[in-house]
């Protein structure tokens, strides 16, 4: 039978909740401070060093103390995430504004994640700090499987970290994780035996200077602890269809914009890992 009229409009039926990633294993995200969008931020810490021992003198000595600074300031650089839409004036008119604001405001929760992960992993697009590029990566060379990988990663940082770190791993190597029993749920957080937090997210796999790895192999990092701050919702803002329209074409380009800053304490190292199987 010929169908008398044309599809008609419906609510997209899937509900818009971001996977398991980045901002799972991270504290936040916080709002972030109004002026923080333009210049970042900076806190200190007083846990970058492992405290310190000396031995027991006797009564008439005096033992010896070797003092260290005991405050770090961690600094992180805005980047703005944004979606967008772009369509003829008759289009978006006849949305009307809630509706393209809607649009605009799934389209970004959908898949702000993943494109923080990359940014943050490239240490592209103002990311700082960020994984890859980043100078103060110590590169502890390769390991064959996830396994020896993780073990090297978390002796590394907790011989001079004394707090749950994480671990930064390509989506591919979930699977290989998850097939050696490394990490288990904990209060809706994967987790390593040790307690190390890990996130699978959409990160390039890159190395500390930007080497991409050969098939079948990627870069993990480890961090300190990690902390995402974000414009929080109250304040998106989408300008008017007038303040947007190109009159020569008659076409509108709509964006909503949030501002992210990513930090992560004290410490960062990579190791290339090949995939091969989940024994090792």
């Amino acid at each position: 039978m010929a169908s008398l009229n044309g599809p008609i409009y419906v609510p997209a039926p899937n509900p818009v909740v971001p996977r398991y990633g980045l901002f799972n294993a991270a504290t936040g995200p916080l709002d972030l401070p109004t002026h923080a969008r333009i210049g970042g931020l900076q806190y200190e810490l007083s846990t970058c060093n492992l405290p310190l021992g000396y031995a027991v003198a006797c009564q008439d000595g005096r033992g010896s103390k070797t003092l260290e600074s005991s405050v770090t300031a961690v600094s992180g650089g805005p980047v703005v995430i944004y979606s967008a839409i772009r369509c003829t004036t008759v289009g978006l008119v006849n949305w009307g504004p809630d509706r393209v604001k809607r649009f605009l405001y799934e389209q970004l929760v959908a898949g702000e994640q993943a494109t923080v992960e990359n940014l943050f992993s490239t240490s592209s697009t103002g990311v700082s700090p960020g994984l890859a590029g980043n100078p103060a990566v110590v590169n502890l060379g390769a390991a064959t499987g996830v396994v020896e990988a993780t073990g090297l990663l978390e002796d590394w940082l907790y011989a001079r970290y004394g707090l749950p770190g994480v671990l930064h791993v390509p989506m591919e190597a979930a699977a290989f994780y998850k097939g050696a029993h490394l990490v288990e749920k904990e209060s809706g957080v994967w987790r390593t035996d040790v307690g190390t937090a890990v996130s699978f997210g959409n990160y390039a796999g890159t190395g500390p200077t930007g080497q991409v790895p050969v098939a079948g192999s990627a870069w993990i990092y480890i961090t300190g602890q990690l902390a995402v701050w974000r414009t929080p919702d109250s304040d998106l803002f989408v300008p008017t269809m007038g303040e947007v329209i190109n009159r020569a074409t008659n076409v509108l380009t709509i964006v909503m914009e949030r501002e992210y800053v990513i930090t992560f304490d004290c410490y960062v190292a990579a190791i290339q890992v090949t995939f091969d199987d989940t024994s090792h």
